[in-house]
């Protein structure tokens, strides 16, 4: 899906590229228990729900701008996502569901509390992570703690993608880059590789 196809706001959008690499990291199936959290505008879910309509999906948003820009774009798309206002891991979720697969758009400054959470609640044995990043620091941290044995993750990969878009600069083309994104995705349970 293209990016001009999603309603925009303030709330930062992760671009079409990215949202393709990280659908793809997420093995999705139908019938799947599916968590979103920091969901932004909703770009992922909805191209998750567009391309797996038989997918359970939630979405974790903090912002009530962001979570109208979700609910908008949902429908713009006739797709149905439950849109759960709040902030993970604060939230408690009215269900107890195990989810089957979990994608991380950001983890704000709680990313071992997060964890633990869902670890604890949300998570079985094979749910699959992905995450998408910017910053150094959080990659850092992220690899660290899915690195260390007793977290038990396996099946790890990573892409790191450098985008460029092609831009006019005057009478001219170019193109113009996008900022970085590391894409980490992980399995939870088994043994660490």
């Amino acid at each position: 899906m293209k990016d001009d196809a999603f309603i925009r706001g303030e709330n930062p959008m992760t671009k079409m590229e990215i949202r393709n690499t990280i659908v793809s990291y997420m093995a999705l199936e139908d019938g799947q228990n599916v968590l979103e959290i920091g969901a932004g505008t909703g770009s992922v879910s909805v191209q998750m729900k567009k391309q797996y309509p038989g997918i359970h999906l939630s979405a974790i948003e903090k912002t009530v701008s962001g979570c109208n820009l979700i609910q908008a774009n949902a429908e713009k798309h006739d797709v149905e996502i439950d849109v759960i206002h709040g902030e993970a891991p604060m939230i408690l979720l009215d269900v107890e569901v195990k989810f089957d697969r979990i994608y991380i758009g950001g983890t704000g400054k709680r990313f071992v509390e997060l964890m633990n959470w869902l670890e604890s609640k949300h998570m079985k044995s094979g749910t699959i992570l992905v995450f998408s990043l910017i910053t150094i620091e959080t990659i850092t941290e992220i690899f660290e703690y899915i690195t260390t044995p007793e977290h038990c993750y396996s099946d790890i990969e990573a892409s790191q993608l450098n985008v460029s878009r092609l831009d006019k600069l005057g009478g001219y083309h170019y193109f113009k880059p996008l900022n970085p994104c590391t894409v980490i995705k992980c399995k939870f349970g088994g043994a660490n590789g």
